[in-house]
């Protein structure tokens, strides 16, 4: 039985907050009376939900209309009502979806900055560390949004005073075929205008992948690789969790990431599990940490503001109708947390590198000068960070090595080494 402390007298509150309270009993009885199938029952409390929630009120009445909708959803496709999706439609994802609104993207990044910037903050103080040395750098970025990053990366590069000017930089930005081709070739010109401003020398290249359920094109041989003379670094934001449905895919582009060798490979997921084959147990992980985003909004962005508003009713409440409704393939937006993700790596012989104190300091200080008064957090977590709202954890970041293991093999009464 799910339960909330709840006051019956409630007189301590404001009338919007007891609306609040209310609200919240009401869902998270409705969730349980969907997880059991007793759908009339459900209905009649999602009712109730409905006359408090508003998609234009505070953070849990917003909450509350975004769920409220889930979890018809869910009672449609359990009951017959709502047709099968076809499973070789494109998949929708963050970033695909951020880059349908560049108003509201910047708003949203405006508004909920830490979330942006502090990961992307750690991730290149960890590059700029595991390539001092090198003249050339390839990042192959596994879906490279806007490229801020890599512009901080630029900065990085040349404000480092006791090292040899870069020979060249490299940025492949790997794509899918149902991409935003367009968005990622704007990206990649902005970069290449921003590195001729610094007289950096750029080259910026796509490699599109075709996605499959049974195979996969992400392989060493596409991305023009030069082990000798540039360091290879790999970047991934947000992109494995988007292959936890897809084991076989997942499987692969690791194995291929791992023949490349990279000197260091940063990642950066949701910190939430919202992958329990449990109805129940993903609801109440996605209450907590949608709960926090709707928080973290209501604490930077005016209630009438539109982007907000197109924010949370498309883009957030997709994906919450997503993890609810769905199930099997069909339910693409999953999360698992950091301790999840070491056993996974370990397969591939990735070790974790710890954050330098310098990445440390700078994520530390950029909370607390650009943040103050706003409930942001960074953890360690063993060696990896983890940036939180309110208490709950939300992204971790990461830093890995590959340990390479090496065989000598006779052929032909020759000798090679193969690295697996």
């Amino acid at each position: 039985m799910l339960n909330i402390p709840f006051d019956p007298s409630l007189s301590h509150l404001s009338k919007d907050d007891v609306r609040s309270v209310e609200l919240a009993e009401y869902l998270l009885a409705a969730a349980e009376r969907v997880g059991d199938r007793q759908f009339d029952h459900a209905a009649a409390l999602l009712n109730l939900c409905e006359s408090l929630a508003s998609k234009t009120g505070n953070a849990v009445q917003r909450l509350g209309y975004c769920f409220c909708q889930a979890l018809r959803e869910k009672i449609a496709c359990d009951t017959g009502k709502k047709p099968p999706q076809d499973k070789k439609r494109s998949v929708p994802d963050y970033h695909e979806s951020l880059l349908t609104s560049d108003f509201a993207v910047k708003a949203m990044q405006r508004g909920a900055m830490p979330m942006f910037q502090v990961p992307h903050m750690v991730g290149i103080q960890a590059i700029i560390e595991n390539v001092t040395k090198a003249n050339k750098i390839h990042v192959i970025d596994l879906k490279i949004g806007n490229g801020h990053q890599w512009v901080a990366l630029m900065q990085g590069l040349m404000s480092l005073s006791d090292r040899e000017p870069v020979e060249l930089l490299r940025v492949t930005a790997v794509a899918t075929i149902t991409s935003n081709q367009s968005s990622i070739k704007d990206t990649g010109n902005r970069l290449a205008s921003f590195a001729e401003s610094i007289e950096m020398p750029f080259q910026f290249n796509i490699v599109v992948i075709i996605d499959e359920d049974e195979a996969s094109d992400f392989r060493p041989d596409r991305f023009d690789l030069d082990p000798v003379e540039e360091a290879l670094v790999v970047y991934s934001e947000r992109v494995l969790q988007t292959l936890i449905g897809q084991p076989l895919r997942i499987e692969r582009m690791m194995r291929a990431i791992k023949q490349m060798n990279p000197r260091v490979m940063v990642t950066v997921e949701v910190e939430a599990n919202l992958n329990s084959s449990s109805f129940t147990g993903r609801f109440v992980e996605a209450i907590f940490h949608y709960g926090a985003i709707f928080e973290n909004l209501e604490s930077s962005m005016a209630r009438d503001n539109p982007n907000r508003l197109w924010v949370e009713t498309g883009l957030l409440g997709h994906q919450v109708g997503n993890i609810l409704a769905s199930e099997g393939v069909d339910r693409y937006v999953r999360s698992v947390n950091l301790n999840v993700w070491r056993k996974f790596f370990a397969r591939f012989g990735m070790v974790e590198l710890e954050p330098s104190l310098t990445a440390s300091h700078q994520a530390r200080w950029f909370l607390d000068r650009f943040t103050a008064g706003t409930p942001y957090t960074i953890e360690s977590n063993e060696k990896s960070l983890i940036l939180g709202f309110e208490g709950t954890p939300m992204l971790s970041v990461s830093t890995w090595k590959f340990i390479q293991f090496a065989r000598l093999i006779s052929d032909n009464q020759e000798l090679r080494v193969e690295f697996y």
